[in-house]
């Protein structure tokens, strides 16, 4: 059964590779590197992520009030912490895709953080409330 899972998980990840290797060198997308934008987050190598998610020391401590995300500026390796003051839960999930916390910010005080591996300018959305819309930098 596990290898049957690990070839399954072996084809997605080729698949993935397959499509993000569109050869055009367009550099078109919502995530920056220095002055130049990129195709989602350039700086990840096979198999990671720009963000993960993290049980580590809070370094950056982040809200998210009144359906709003507050500003979010850390540097690469910092522990983003969100508090939600809401009742309802939001999902921190950043909008190329790249990165998307695994499970929600409970209501009422609950929280959950994120680490980033690069640098950039990472817009990002709650993916149960799409509208909730913020911006993420890293240094």
């Amino acid at each position: 059964m596990r290898s049957i899972a690990r070839g399954i998980a072996t084809l997605a990840t080729a698949v993935a590779l397959a499509a993000c290797s569109g050869g055009t060198g367009a550099t078109t997308g919502p995530a920056t590197q220095g002055p130049q934008a990129t195709q989602g987050p350039a700086a990840t190598t096979a198999g990671s992520a720009v963000c993960t998610d993290s049980t580590g020391t809070t370094t950056v401590q982040a809200t998210v009030a009144n359906f709003q995300w507050g500003p979010v500026s850390a540097k690469v390796g910092d522990v983003i912490t969100w508090t939600n003051s809401d009742t309802a839960p939001h999902k921190v999930a950043l909008d190329d895709g790249s990165c998307t916390m695994s499970s929600s910010i409970a209501g009422s005080g609950g929280k959950a953080s994120l680490v980033f591996s690069a640098a950039g300018t990472y817009p990002f959305h709650c993916s149960i409330h799409p509208s909730m819309k913020g911006t993420i930098t890293i240094s």
